[in-house]
């Protein structure tokens, strides 16, 4: 069995503040953690250039990972999913160098690298100033880079989409407003699946435990990737947080009572996902974005960022297709 080099403990002691005048440099416990996850596209490509370093928001500190290319297009900021991190978000990274893009990526609040306890949240406005403070940072590299007048994409999977739905639509923010030129969302979280049912026990249960024993779920039709997850990432959550889905709760009923958008997003959205109750959020969606583009992939199940080759691949053309048509 694969196991790592480098323990959290390791990196946390190496983890240094964003300093936008001087960028840290990579640590070698770094460059263990990120060949161990496969993201060290800088190894590869002299014009790439990645540092690692944190900053402070909602009362956490954050893990930011940040990816510069010479003659930039623009940036995309990177939103992952709950119980994930920025190490398994090697396609999405990829992808993104591959259109020309600066890369800026962190470890939500109880996640990954940075602080807080695992997978845990009181409401998603912690959330929401997160990803705020995480903006002003992207901002920052776009200064730092040049390129703030290109365009800046956003991109979010699961519960990372929902942040980017919470923060477009509690802010009434239109087309004409939006800061972002593409917004690109994968098996977006609103209800998740079995939703009537997950309340009520989440009304019985919450009075006396904080956690439940997380079931590893068939996510994604990669058998390896779904392997790796239960088996051999040390930064995986175990446990599901009780006070995460009471969150969860006040913020489904917050969106579904919303006003709508003329934002146009992208969505992509598997038929097969038992993650997310997508035949209810799909509607819902299309009614708060009316002019949402939305690609089904068919077998597709929820963690599309790691689905099998064929249909990530056909997930990223389709978006790359999109986000040019939105130009």
């Amino acid at each position: 069995m694969k196991s790592p080099n480098w323990d959290a403990s390791e990196l946390e002691h190496a983890l240094k503040p964003l300093n936008w005048q001087q960028l840290p440099d990579i640590a070698p416990v770094q460059q263990r953690y990120l060949h161990y996850y496969q993201i060290d596209f800088s190894t590869h490509d002299d014009g790439l250039k990645h540092h690692i370093g944190s900053f402070s928001a909602a009362g956490y500190t954050l893990t930011a990972q940040i990816f510069t290319q010479e003659k930039a297009k623009g940036t995309a900021v990177l939103m992952h999913g709950y119980y994930d991190h920025v190490g398994i978000y090697g396609s999405l990274i990829e992808f993104c160098l591959q259109q020309g893009w600066n890369v800026f990526a962190f470890d939500l609040p109880g996640h990954g690298l940075s602080t807080g306890e695992r997978a845990a949240i009181s409401d998603f406005k912690e959330y929401d100033e997160v990803f705020c403070a995480a903006l002003e940072q992207a901002s920052a590299l776009r200064q730092h880079t040049g390129t703030e007048s290109l365009p800046l994409h956003v991109f979010g999977q699961s519960t990372g989409g929902a942040i980017i739905i919470n923060y477009l639509l509690t802010r009434q923010i239109k087309q004409s407003t939006s800061p972002f030129s593409s917004i690109n969302l994968l098996a977006p979280l609103v209800r998740p699946c079995s939703w009537t049912s997950a309340k009520i026990l989440h009304t019985l249960l919450s009075p006396f435990m904080k956690q439940i024993k997380r079931n590893f779920a068939m996510n994604s039709n990669d058998v390896e990737f779904l392997r790796f997850i239960a088996e051999q990432d040390p930064l995986q959550p175990l446990a599901l947080s009780v006070r995460w889905v009471g969150a969860l709760k006040k913020w489904v009923q917050m969106i579904e009572e919303s006003e709508p958008s003329d934002l146009a997003i992208n969505i992509v959205q598997g038929d097969q996902d038992t993650t997310v109750e997508w035949r209810h959020n799909m509607p819902l969606l299309l009614e708060k974005f009316p002019q949402r583009s939305l690609l089904m992939i068919k077998d597709g199940r929820h963690h599309m960022v790691n689905e099998e080759v064929s249909k990530r691949a056909q997930a990223y053309q389709w978006l790359k297709q999109q986000i040019h048509l939105d130009k």
